[in-house]
């Protein structure tokens, strides 16, 4: 029993060491990108740019991030094979986005969802059903499919603008960028829904048994990727606001076609949070459209820094929350 134990902690501090290794490996590609950066345009001039937003814009461009979060309660409730407030989900939401934002690499903000919202729906459980014993499989496939909508709908808008991108993107590295992810995406997707890879584990039956509920609710999945387009949509005018809040001179028509493409680069897992990856893509893609790249790390930089203001709000919520959710208080 002894040596099990011994192989058990050396197994878990290797794995400790690898993941810390990973997150200096992140923090160093954004450091060196930022820097960079940085570098080549002026920290100061980027400040300057910065500092002339008008604050009632910043702070609206909070508020639409937290009216954003409350969407995705909204479609989270759809996913959930259990009625959920959606209050609670938003509260949920909220500590995920906080941990998200401030402790990327340490603690994944999906992580907390999902181990929040397994104690949720278990003291909500009034009477038993097929799910009751498996809430933690069910969370973890609900916060999965939440992720997976909202990446199709990106991903959607990004294929429909990229013809009219097309002509934007030639001498970029990302011109083929859209076509590549499209192919990933499919494939992944075969291979997480049909070959059911991992199926014979009880924890992964249960995550697939999930799947297989809801294959056959085309309404609800339909009615949450309406909510992702949705969602997507007031990304794209809160970041067309930030740039006429900055006098970057752009069209509403190049921050349709670019921030989709923006996103998705932003998701590619070699930074922590897409910071330096988010800058770049900007400063490529708005340089095409006759974008400085000061002014265009300045738009990068507010919309980061309104959304890492807006996820403070979860810090608040984990405070206010942890001792119920963690069953120390009735």
């Amino acid at each position: 029993m002894s040596d099990a134990l011994k192989a058990g902690d050396k197994d878990n501090g290797k794995s400790r060491v690898a993941r810390y290794a990973v997150l200096i490996v992140k923090l160093s590609i954004s450091a060196g990108l930022i820097y960079f950066l940085i570098s080549k345009v002026g920290g100061r001039t980027i400040i300057n740019h910065i500092t002339r937003l008008n604050p009632l814009i910043f702070i609206t461009a909070c508020a639409a991030y937290l009216f954003m979060i409350w969407l995705s309660s909204v479609r989270w409730t759809l996913l959930i094979p259990r009625k959920m407030e959606t209050g609670r989900l938003f509260s949920i939401y909220m500590i995920g986005s906080f941990f998200n934002t401030y402790m990327p690499g340490i603690i994944g903000g999906d992580a907390v969802k999902a181990y929040y919202l397994s104690k949720e729906l278990k003291s909500s459980s009034s009477r038993p059903d097929k799910f009751s014993d498996h809430t933690l499989s069910i969370s973890i496939a609900s916060v999965f499919m939440d992720r997976y909508i909202g990446f199709t709908a990106i991903l959607f808008i990004s294929m429909a603008a990229f013809p009219l991108a097309f002509a934007y993107l030639e001498g970029t590295p990302v011109r083929w960028l859209m076509p590549i992810v499209l192919a990933v995406f499919t494939v992944g997707s075969i291979v997480v829904f049909k070959f059911r890879l991992g199926e014979r584990f009880k924890f992964l039956f249960k995550v697939y048994e999930y799947f297989r509920l809801y294959s056959k609710k085309r309404d609800v999945l339909l009615k949450a990727f309406i909510y992702s387009l949705v969602l997507q949509g007031l990304n794209i005018v809160v970041v067309y606001f930030l740039s006429v809040g900055l006098s970057l001179g752009i069209s509403f028509f190049h921050i349709v076609v670019f921030l989709p493409i923006i996103i998705l680069i932003s998701f590619i897992p070699v930074s922590i949070s897409g910071i330096g990856l988010r800058e770049g893509a900007f400063v490529i893609l708005l340089g095409t459209a006759g974008v400085s790249p000061e002014r265009s790390v300045a738009l990068s930089l507010v919309w980061f820094l309104s959304y890492v203001t807006a996820s403070l709000v979860g810090l608040f919520e984990y405070l206010r929350l942890k001792p119920v959710l963690d069953g120390k208080v009735e």
